[in-house]
């Protein structure tokens, strides 16, 4: 399982800041001339986890351009997001076969309800198509 506290770690020059959600109320940003990722005071366990993942993706990856070019960014940064937090999709099957919700299943995971459901809209075809046997499976008539 990766450890998204390690991979801030091997930013090495970077600095982890907390902000209130009043100052702002995103989860977490990435100033990249300062050298700072900060993450909003009070998020949850998984909150943390993933959007510290996300934050280090972002400052691996450099600054990008506004609009389009962003959005895409943005995109790619929540799918490997996903991916890294989520890499078995055998385990997200096995724990939707049981999880009465998205939160209670992203819980189990120790994601947060969005990278679930990004890892989902993600799949590829070999995974689209375990995940609808492990459902079938599961649910025999």
């Amino acid at each position: 399982m990766i450890n998204p506290w390690h991979r801030l770690r091997a930013l090495g020059d970077w600095t982890l800041r907390w902000h209130d959600p009043e100052d702002d109320p995103d989860r977490g940003f990435t100033l990249f001339d300062e050298k700072v990722i900060s993450l909003r005071s009070d998020l949850t366990f998984e909150e943390r986890r993933c959007t510290v993942l996300h934050e280090c993706l972002h400052a691996e990856r450099g600054p990008t351009l506004v609009g389009v070019l962003a959005a895409r960014e943005e995109l790619r940064v929540r799918r490997e997001t996903a991916r890294l937090l989520l890499p078995s999709i055998a385990r997200v099957a096995e724990v939707l076969t049981w999880a009465s919700s998205v939160e209670e299943a992203a819980a189990e995971l120790a994601v947060d309800p969005d990278v679930l459901c990004d890892r989902l809209a993600c799949l590829d075809e070999d995974e689209a198509g375990r995940l609808q046997q492990r459902g079938r499976d599961s649910n025999p008539r």
